[in-house]
């Protein structure tokens, strides 16, 4: 009697030990019942030249997350996908996406899984108005990058969606994050990129949302990321660009003095837009051939 006994208090302690320290989803299944994590994302840290030009800015746009436990079978995906303009091939393939744990290594039935990003407030704006009709799906407010000049691409760099190595190596990311890529963007990803902060609601027995949990005790406003001061002149940058058009070479102009960067070109170059938005991948592609 004594034996089983303790053989019942052991498998009662293994089960807890378990649910608590190593299935991670438990607590997410607790948490979403009552409680609704919401991520603020950060403005990103500006660029401007030695002479105060502003260079590199951000523009607002907005990203479509899902929670599957919530969107339930009775989910209108056709009228969900004619809102959006998109077919319902695309839609399969993106929930297969979501749910597939080796391309997406954190997905969680209960927390928001990004399906759609990088959308105009053009794009949203029929969501928005019709939201209440596809429960678990949400619309967060993102930046993305906007540049003044059409010059500077290769010193700049670009900004783009995180890839896996980036999740492995760093647990500030989340699946559908950016970072930079290149250039200074990724040079200085760390102070550029600010922190996250994070809005925690409550919600009813039947999933609305009732407003912030505690007064918003547990609430953590997001950081933006530290402007950044270059020693580039944006003036004679472009007029260097502008005498390597249409030729194959590079220049660079530097203060004898400092040793400082004045201009800094590489001919062919690009338009740092184009590797802006949701046609980034397929632009990328087209500047390597």
């Amino acid at each position: 009697i004594s034996g089983i006994a303790v053989g019942v208090v052991l498998v009662y302690i293994i089960r807890l030990f378990f649910l608590q320290i190593i299935d991670s989803t438990s607590g997410d299944k607790a948490d979403s019942n009552a409680l609704v994590r919401q991520t603020i994302y950060p403005s990103r840290g500006l660029i401007y030249d030695r002479n105060g030009e502003l260079l590199v800015f951000n523009q607002p746009i907005y990203e479509v997350t899902m929670i599957m436990r919530e969107m339930g079978k009775q989910f209108d995906t056709t009228a969900f996908c004619r809102t959006l303009a998109i077919d319902r091939e695309e839609f399969d393939s993106r929930i297969a996406d979501i749910k597939n744990r080796k391309k997406n290594r954190g997905y969680s039935s209960y927390t928001p899984q990004v399906f759609l990003s990088q959308l105009k407030k053009e794009d949203v704006a029929t969501l928005q108005e019709s939201l209440f009709r596809f429960p678990g799906v949400q619309i967060r407010k993102r930046t993305l990058r906007d540049y003044t000049y059409q010059a500077a691409a290769h010193v700049l760099g670009s900004v783009g969606e995180v890839s896996q190595s980036d999740l492995d190596k760093d647990p500030y990311y989340s699946r559908g994050d950016y970072s930079g890529r290149d250039g200074l963007e990724q040079t200085y990803e760390l102070a550029l990129r600010g922190e996250k902060g994070v809005e925690v609601l409550m919600r009813d027995s039947k999933g609305r949302i009732q407003g912030s949990y505690h007064d918003g005790e547990l609430d953590r406003p997001a950081q933006a990321g530290k402007d950044l001061t270059i020693t580039l002149d944006i003036q004679l940058q472009l007029l260097a660009e502008e005498l390597l058009a249409n030729k194959v070479g590079s220049a660079v102009a530097i203060e004898p003095q400092t040793g400082e960067i004045l201009a800094l070109v590489s001919s062919p170059s690009w338009d740092p837009q184009v590797l802006v938005g949701r046609d980034r991948n397929a632009n990328y592609n087209a500047l390597l051939k």
